[in-house]
């Protein structure tokens, strides 16, 4: 520091070098501060993605639970008109009527039970829609079907079952009654469970249980894949023109 011979010069250069010091400090705390910020803004974030990761992992007991929820949902407020208050069922129902060539009457009911996402918007009036579970019952001549589907809330099937009054699959020999359990984490099949019921049976037995697929069962789950990500697909078209 050069010190300037007259007393107010000392006295000028000296605050200016006050000055710049207290410049220096201000950016050091203004520093350590944002820096510290930073730090503990990245280990929230850090530790809210953490959370999400676990809240959105799948298992088959979070799935079982879920789905006994959604069931009950569909058996207690399918149906309720406006007059039931708390009771209104909330959901889109569609039914497809067909005479097809060969099998007659053709019957599809599919009902959409949906969800409501949160907002961080307050003025948000009507919140974004998920699609949390489906139903589908249809007939092909007297043979009827039955699906259902329970949906993550980002789009991906958690859980599929279907019934199939009449197939034969690989090994069989005779026409049988089936029954298949999808289980899903992350959109990826994570446990199948197939019953079957021969024609003299009462009850279902199961035949298989596992975290992969036999070849004799592929057909199926890529059928019912596939109808998944259809119904999906239904209920956002439906989303489009009546919400």
């Amino acid at each position: 520091m050069l010190i300037i011979a007259t007393k107010s010069g000392i006295i000028r250069q000296e605050c200016v070098f006050l000055q710049k010091e207290s410049d220096k400090a201000s950016i050091t705390l203004n520093y350590f501060i944002q820096n510290k910020m930073m730090k503990r803004t990245m280990m929230t974030a850090v530790a809210l993605v953490m959370m999400l990761g676990a809240w959105a992992q799948n298992s088959v007991e979070s799935i079982r639970q879920r789905y006994a929820e959604a069931k009950e949902y569909a058996r207690t407020h399918t149906g309720s008109d406006h007059y039931d208050g708390a009771d209104f069922g909330a959901y889109y129902h569609l039914e497809v009527r067909q005479w097809l060539p060969g099998t007659g009457g053709h019957i599809d009911n599919t009902y959409l039970y949906y969800g409501e996402l949160d907002s961080d918007d307050e003025d948000v009036i009507y919140k974004p829609h998920y699609l949390n579970f489906a139903t589908k019952r249809f007939n092909y001549a007297a043979r009827e079907y039955y699906q259902e589907f329970l949906y993550d809330k980002d789009g991906k099937v958690a859980f599929i079952y279907a019934f199939d009054p009449m197939t034969q699959l690989d090994g069989d020999e005779h026409f049988a009654q089936y029954e298949f359990r999808f289980y899903f984490n992350q959109g990826k099949l994570m446990k199948a469970i197939v019953k079957r019921k021969s024609g003299d049976e009462k009850e279902f037995q199961q035949v298989y249980a596992g975290a992969t697929l036999k070849a004799a069962y592929q057909g199926d789950y890529d059928q019912l894949v596939k109808a998944a990500h259809a119904v999906r697909k239904l209920f956002t078209d439906i989303e489009k023109e009546a919400y």
